[in-house]
């Protein structure tokens, strides 16, 4: 039997050879594990799926690579798309010009309500105080020597000026070391704020019938 063997494999056409066999199967095998691991390590590719199946990715990871290029799961928006809810704001610059124009043409257009105000607050302190301080007097935790330069206090006479549209422009755009906080703050949470800037100040400047006002209330 094993001389009938012998003489069949040896009549194959190409010749039969013991280390060409063991080879070709350690191939096979190989490929049986790689194959499937290496579809496993690039995003799952299907032309016509109707959008049933997607590539999924953990934020701020990688989930794949294609031909070279890092696909990143936060990307960023494409070129000229538009969140909805988007509400365009005309003006640019930090120059004083630009803000003082802003405070003519733009008027708050929310009342202020304890809703909002309370809105507002939870911003201020969230956001604004590291750098202006629970009063707004420019004291943050973070301004001083050796930290970041403090903020003007917010209850200046030129401040407590300044028309709402003003304060709106430079939460918008920023000004001097402050930046723009347009990408952090929706329209509604600037307006908010800006209330609530307001009531500060009138707590430490209180106009006569404040004062009227709270006399009563002690009555």
């Amino acid at each position: 039997m094993a001389y009938k063997l012998r003489v069949r494999l040896a009549a194959l056409e190409p010749a039969f050879s013991p280390l060409a066999y063991k080879a070709t199967l350690i191939g096979m095998l190989a490929a049986a594990v790689a194959i499937p691991l290496a579809l496993a390590a690039i995003p799952y590719l299907d032309i016509f799926n109707d959008m049933a199946v997607q590539p999924k990715g953990k934020a701020q990871a990688l989930y794949g690579t294609v031909a070279g290029q890092s696909l990143i799961v936060d990307r960023m928006p494409a070129a000229g798309s538009v969140p909805m809810n988007y509400v365009a704001y005309p003006l640019e610059g930090q120059d004083p010009k630009t803000a003082e124009l802003a405070g003519e043409m733009f008027k708050n257009p929310l009342r202020p309500t304890m809703v909002v105000l309370k809105r507002g607050q939870k911003i201020f302190h969230d956001i604004c105080r590291t750098c202006h301080g629970v009063e707004a007097l420019g004291d943050g935790p973070i301004v001083g020597p050796g930290l970041f330069p403090a903020p003007p206090s917010l209850h200046t006479k030129a401040a407590r000026e300044f028309k709402d549209g003003h304060i709106f422009h430079v939460i918008t755009r920023g000004q001097n070391a402050m930046p723009s906080y347009a990408d952090r703050l929706s329209v509604t949470d600037r307006w908010s704020v800006i209330h609530f800037v307001r009531a500060l100040q009138r707590s430490l400047h209180p106009k006569p019938k404040d004062l009227t006002q709270l006399e009563d209330r002690k009555q």
